[in-house]
């Protein structure tokens, strides 16, 4: 990943939520001398037990050719992308600026390996709750809603695995080279746009210039 210093996140906790907030990721590997990209929701465990920086864990479709190199333990990358915005010069309290765009994003690097069918369905579950918290209030769906054999085939399709993460690089671009006053007016144009996604960039914008604007 490209991050200059500036920009450039060193801590695991920040990397750690934006995979949490933004889990549907894309899988990256080469397949056949080739770059092959796959996207999928991935489970992110972290704490202890699973490694210094944490591991993923996700599943696809048993024909997608990704499977033999997963097989096979061969790096491969897990890309996740957070808020992100194109800024407008107009949105600047001071003159002169170029358009340029604001963005958070993670790159995840690892060896996986396949898991076998007793993880395989607890990844399942993991996923599944993972997903339905984000609709609380509202009663969790749970797999077991679904008859057994159903399920089983389901489980014919698919094959599951995790990753350990042997290496986590993130990058949060957010105006930090900009002048306090450029930043106010950026997050005041944001917070004044009636969508949540403008929301999550004001306050991207406010966290990562919080020292210096007070």
């Amino acid at each position: 990943m490209y991050a200059p210093p500036l920009y450039r996140s060193e801590e695991l906790a920040q990397q750690h939520a934006l995979i949490e907030a933004h889990s549907f990721g894309m899988l990256t590997a080469t397949v056949d001398g080739r770059p092959h990209g796959t996207h999928i929701p991935f489970v992110l465990d972290k704490g202890p037990g699973h490694g210094p920086h944490g591991r993923l864990r996700a599943h696809l479709a048993k024909a997608n050719p990704v499977v033999a190199v997963l097989a096979e333990g061969a790096e491969v990358m897990a890309a996740f992308l957070g808020p992100h915005a194109y800024i407008c010069p107009d949105d600047y309290a001071t003159e002169t600026h170029f358009p340029t765009w604001n963005y958070a994003a993670v790159h995840v690097y690892g060896r996986p390996r396949l898991m076998d069918a007793e993880e395989e369905l607890r990844q399942l579950d993991d996923l599944i709750a993972a997903e339905e918290a984000r609709r609380l209030p509202k009663k969790p769906w749970t797999l077991d809603r679904v008859p057994r054999e159903l399920v089983e085939q389901f489980r014919t399709r698919i094959v599951a695995f995790e990753l350990p993460i042997d290496r986590i690089d993130g990058i949060f671009k957010f105006g930090q080279n900009k002048k306090e006053e450029d930043v106010v007016a950026q997050i005041a144009s944001f917070r004044g746009r009636p969508s949540d996604s403008s929301a999550r960039v004001a306050d991207q914008l406010y966290a990562h210039n919080a020292e210096r604007l007070g």
